[in-house]
């Protein structure tokens, strides 16, 4: 019985196993939630340059 709560113990205690990123990460932990298709959307004006004069 000892042997078995150290090893629950343990368990409980291990540092998780490093993983690639921060995205593969997510991906991993909310892969079977899921995703969503987005589609791009129309642009109706056209993109125009910043004014950087103050």
């Amino acid at each position: 019985m000892e042997a078995e709560i150290r090893t629950i113990l343990a368990e409980a205690v291990r540092e998780p196993d490093p993983v690639e990123n921060l995205f593969t990460a997510l991906l991993d932990r909310f892969a079977d939630i899921g995703g969503v298709e987005l589609g791009m959307l129309s642009r109706s004006t056209r993109p125009r340059a910043a004014d950087l004069s103050a």
